[in-house]
């Protein structure tokens, strides 16, 4: 029988080799926290007031104030793109947006295709969420820890 101490330092270096392979999770297979952070969030948006409002300098609405406040926590400039919906969800599938606003609801037929925040907003039945890119978890959980933090002010900030 083998003394406790040996077997300690048998599975010690064993332990530490699995829990090397752990990493930092969750992860993001394109990088897109990382990107974006200090960098550039490329949003798409399609007007839907007044969660959206396509104006002169870019939008303004409900979401757009929410995406420019999480974009500040990050340090990252927005790069705006509008265009209708299923093109910016086209792009958003292709990974050429971050995320897109458009006052979509969980129950959009995209939701096998792309990722949703978990609701930020219900109005009425119509829970609604922000769309992002499939797999990007550690960006997705970055922004719904924001949108959670902003739960106490959502709903008067959300008013449709």
């Amino acid at each position: 029988m083998m003394p406790s101490h040996i077997k300690q330092l048998f599975f010690l270096p064993v332990f530490l080799l699995l829990l090397s392979g752990c990493g930092q999770f969750p992860k993001d297979p394109e990088k897109t926290l990382e990107q974006v952070t200090n960098g550039t969030l490329h949003v798409g948006y399609s007007e839907n007031p007044p969660w959206v409002v396509k104006g002169p300098g870019g939008p303004t609405g409900s979401e757009p104030d929410l995406v420019k406040a999480f974009a500040k926590s990050i340090n990252a400039t927005i790069q705006w793109q509008n265009d209708t919906e299923q093109n910016l969800l086209e792009n958003l599938e292709k990974n050429k947006l971050h995320l897109v606003i458009a006052g979509i609801t969980e129950d959009s037929p995209w939701r096998n295709k792309i990722a949703f925040t978990r609701p930020y907003a219900q109005v009425g039945k119509k829970k609604h969420v922000f769309c992002v890119i499939k797999g990007e978890n550690a960006f997705l959980v970055k922004l719904e820890k924001f949108l959670h933090q902003q739960q106490s002010t959502l709903e008067t900030r959300l008013k449709p």
